[in-house]
């Protein structure tokens, strides 16, 4: 299997690039997140790499960071996901974005992404919620360190829910219990996580 190729750039089209590893040229399916971030062409770049096998074609991909290419797996062991769709997902959003999406099952979110329709999208939140941890930082919101225990998925799903039952929309939910995930601690209840997002919600 190849984990990763670090050669030269040879050249960069919108949705794939040709790396010069040694002599050979390695042709690699790129997400817009990383073609747009990728050096010069003659540059010098590393790609972490999934090489996807068919019975009519060897396809590669490759991803500028290892959270790009955990995603990317993940999401092709959830059912009916292929690359293609795995590669929207990444070119329309980051690891962190998709990450809170799942965890406040915001399936509005997800039906955003092209490919993902509202069945696909339920899937997701079905088979990665529990998973979420998996995909990056612990508790899949900003500002968790590897230091602390995560906090159940459900209960900031649920402060999620009671905060869009207030009238605020779901958007500025999930930004307010983002904000306010330095004051919840480890195991915070629904009724914490609230009341620290009403905090962050008053504050504006």
């Amino acid at each position: 299997m190849i984990a990763h190729l670090r050669g030269e750039l040879v050249s960069a089209t919108a949705d794939s690039v040709v790396i010069d590893v040694a002599g050979v040229g390695y042709r690699c399916l790129v997400p817009a997140s990383t073609r747009s971030r990728l050096p010069a062409v003659g540059s010098t770049v590393q790609l972490y790499t999934s090489l996807q096998v068919r019975e009519d074609a060897l396809t590669l991909y490759g991803f500028l960071t290892p959270a790009e290419h955990d995603l990317f797996g993940q999401l092709l062991r959830v059912d009916g996901i292929g690359p293609k769709v795995a590669l929207a997902v990444l070119s329309t959003t980051d690891p962190e974005a998709f990450r809170r999406a799942v965890l406040f099952e915001d399936i509005d979110t997800l039906c955003r992404i092209p490919g993902i329709g509202k069945k696909t999208a339920q899937r997701l939140v079905l088979e990665l919620k529990g998973k979420v941890d998996l995909l990056g930082s612990p508790s899949g919101v900003p500002g968790a360190t590897g230091a602390a225990t995560p906090p159940q998925g459900d209960v900031w799903a649920e402060a999620a829910e009671a905060l869009c039952a207030l009238g605020y929309t779901r958007t500025e939910a999930m930004e307010a219990l983002a904000r306010a995930r330095g004051e919840a601690g480890d195991a915070p209840t629904v009724e914490t996580l609230v009341r620290l997002g009403l905090k962050q919600l008053y504050r504006g």
